[in-house]
Order: structure tokens, then C-alpha cells, then sequence
């Protein structure tokens, strides 16, 4: 009950924070910004315009709280891309998708998350020398699907690994993302992480392929 309470809670303010944000202000704002920046010769901004209305509005989906996967990975793609632009690229990024399951629905902004920690905490603090990578995959296991979020950033330590679903944390993260999963899958799934300091990290997201939310 604890629990429920406390997703519930998350899960109103993931919908006031999508309804402070007026879509058509937003994105007529970057399409105007998209249009002078092709006029301009500009294609870094056009670029970086497009990506953030993708972004913004695959994130509020309209106000609903349900997305599919394909959108969540067309969400999770732009972030992405965003956030290359704004490290000069100094990181790549691989996808092995398996297609089939792209018409599966799935709670929103279970992806991007788990990206976003892996850029700021992973490759941003990597010392290796070699290319940053930053991997996402997905496959059918069963009745279930298995997302795969890896870098080769600078790991963390078995203890670190214990506890980041635990520690407190502020936002949006990945501690909600793994709350929000056992909401509606149940406690046999959410997150796992796995790490090892100076190679990096990855996170395997286990759902169900029938999304039915738990009482």
C-alpha cells in the first residue's frame, strides 16, 4: 500500500510537470527557430530544433501516461542525439532492436532515464582511452522484453551497484523508473543493474509483454 501510494504520488507530479508545458507555444516556438535556422545556413540548430520537439513530444504523449515502445524509443532516441550535440559528439551510440515489439505498450519515460544516468554518471566520468559507447538493445524473452542499457564509462562499485535502487534520490530517476515497473508488472520485474569501476555498466529492464497495472 506503502508503494502504491508513493507511484501514485510520482505518477501526478510526472502529470502536472507535463501539464505546465503548453505543446503549441513549444512547438511553434522550435519550428520557428527550425525555419530561421534553415534560412540562416544553420543545420546545427535545425538540427538541434527538430530533436527537441521530438523529444518534447513524445515526453507528454498527450498527457497519457501510456506510450508504446516504439515511442519511447523515438523519445529516448532524441535525447540522445540532443545530448551528442552537446558533447560534441564525443560518445557513440549502437541500437539493436528487435522490431516486433515496437507495438507493445509500456509507462512512459522508462528509457530515457536509465539513458540520461549513463551519459552524466557513466561517459561523462570516463578516463579510458578508446571511443565512449553508449548501447541499447531489446529483445523478447518469452512473454517478457528485455531492454538493455550499457556504457563503458567508469563503473561503480558492488556496494554503489546495491544501493542505487535504494538511496534516496531526487527527480525522475532511476530509482522511479524501477517503482513505476513493479506498479504495473508486479515485483518480478523492473531493473538490474550490473557494473564494474573503470569498464563500465548496464542496466537490463525486465516487463511483461502485457502491461496490467497491480492492486
Amino acid at each position: 500500500k506503502v508503494l502504491f501510494d508513493q507511484i501514485q504520488q510520482q505518477k501526478y507530479e510526472i502529470e502536472i510537470l507535463q501539464s505546465k508545458i503548453n505543446p503549441h507555444f513549444l512547438y511553434n516556438s522550435l519550428s520557428l527557430i527550425n525555419s530561421k535556422a534553415i534560412l540562416s545556413g544553420q543545420n546545427d540548430i535545425s538540427q538541434m530544433a527538430r530533436l527537441l520537439s521530438t523529444f518534447y513530444r513524445t515526453m507528454l504523449n498527450k498527457g497519457q501516461q501510456i506510450t508504446t515502445i516504439a515511442s519511447e524509443l523515438e523519445n529516448t532516441k532524441s535525447y540522445i542525439s540532443i545530448q551528442q550535440m552537446m558533447h560534441s559528439n564525443s560518445f557513440e551510440t549502437i541500437y539493436d532492436i528487435d522490431e516486433t515489439v515496437l507495438r507493445y505498450e509500456i509507462p512512459i519515460l522508462l528509457l530515457q532515464p536509465l539513458a540520461e544516468n549513463a551519459i552524466l554518471h557513466g561517459l561523462d566520468h570516463r578516463e579510458l582511452p578508446g571511443p565512449a559507447i553508449l548501447s541499447i538493445s531489446c529483445y523478447q524473452q518469452n512473454q517478457d522484453i528485455i531492454f538493455k542499457v550499457m556504457d563503458n564509462g567508469c563503473g561503480m562499485s558492488e556496494t554503489q551497484c546495491e544501493q542505487i535502487l535504494t538511496a534516496d534520490s531526487s527527480g525522475y530517476g532511476v530509482k522511479n523508473v524501477h517503482q513505476r515497473i513493479q506498479l504495473y508488472y508486479g515485483t518480478d520485474y523492473g531493473l538490474t543493474f550490473h557494473s564494474t569501476p573503470n569498464m563500465g555498466t548496464y542496466v537490463l529492464v525486465k516487463i511483461n509483454k502485457y502491461l496490467q497495472k497491480q492492486t
